[in-house]
């Protein structure tokens, strides 16, 4: 039977355990940036939370939010914490009927948030995120106007990678993609001739700089990083760089976004909120490049001022109530 959707979520899906300390310190040795606590010490927490994420997990339930139809396409353990996130699913309205449910642990991650930004360091156990599959007739079934690919894992994972962009390519589905670090770390050799399929491309400033140079150009130019990576055909690129903002570029004018000046809780999730929440713009809004950038910096906002990656995402009928003007 035939599935029709406004997006398909493709990536991970978890269980988080959400463990604040504020005692933690955070060190700066050059660019790099280090969380730390006293060797051999026991660090109490006042402030933990289970809550789920994994990136097809939190832009599912962002989309979801924005009143789009949703489904994902995921590897959950035969456990309760898969039964958690089903559930969540279900809440959501979001369909779960392609998510498979394997003989692994469902995938796990513990976050510690620290320091005055309340910034986290992430510990991941992927397990059944690692063994996900995407059969080619399963995407045969499925009719969908975007496809939202992140993070993919495991053996399968360029196998799954091609998969998907065959179909986008046979049904004419747009892609949206934010890879993930294996992908990112396989480089430009390897992703370029998905990147000529992609409609929209999500990168941090680093990531950027990494991909860049994987072809062979090193430049600290957001600028030139856009008409390099625009070159090779993503027709639509967004920069993130934390609190200071974010940019868009579509061949032409880069367009800017400054961070509102609230600061946050927790980032966790901050990227997938942005991410989908721009794609989220980009059908609510017509293509208006601005809106769509001028949303996703909003709800990703709101994610960050609450604990959990799906926490703080705003429906439209928050926005209306917060007489938030797009």
């Amino acid at each position: 039977m035939i599935k029709h959707f406004d997006v398909a979520t493709i990536g991970g899906a978890t269980l988080d355990i959400m463990f604040g300390l504020e005692k933690a310190k955070i060190i700066k040795r050059g660019q790099l940036s280090l969380m730390a606590f006293p060797l051999g010490g026991k660090q109490s927490s006042e402030q933990v939370i289970y809550t789920t994420g994994g990136g097809a997990a939190n832009t599912a339930v962002s989309l979801a939010k924005l009143g789009f139809k949703t489904t994902v396409l995921a590897a959950l353990g035969k456990d309760a914490h898969g039964d958690i996130i089903l559930k969540r699913f279900k809440k959501e309205k979001i369909d779960s009927s392609l998510v498979k449910q394997l003989d692994y642990y469902t995938g796990l991650s513990f976050i510690v948030t620290g320091g005055s930004k309340k910034e986290h360091v992430l510990f991941t156990y992927r397990s059944a995120n690692n063994f996900l599959k995407i059969e080619p007739k399963i995407c045969n079934q499925l009719n969908a106007k975007w496809f939202y690919l992140l993070s993919l894992s495991g053996q399968f994972w360029q196998a799954n990678l091609k998969t998907v962009f065959q179909a986008a390519l046979r049904k004419k589905i747009k892609v949206a993609w934010n890879p993930g670090g294996i992908q990112l770390k396989a480089g430009y050799s390897v992703l370029k001739k998905y990147l000529r399929q992609t409609e929209v491309l999500f990168l941090n400033k680093e990531e950027a700089k990494d991909l860049v140079k994987s072809a062979g150009l090193t430049t600290n130019d957001v600028s030139r990083i856009f008409k390099v990576i625009y070159g090779w055909g993503p027709k639509i690129i967004a920069i993130t760089q934390g609190d200071r903002g974010a940019y868009l570029y579509a061949g032409q004018k880069v367009i800017y976004q400054p961070a509102l000046p609230i600061t946050g809780v927790n980032t966790t999730g901050a990227g997938d909120a942005f991410g989908s929440s721009l794609v989220g713009g980009l059908m609510l809004y017509q293509g208006n490049l601005k809106k769509a950038l001028k949303l996703a910096m909003i709800r990703s906002n709101y994610v960050v001022r609450k604990i959990g990656a799906q926490e703080g995402l705003l429906s439209l009928g928050d926005l209306k109530r917060l007489k938030i003007r797009i």
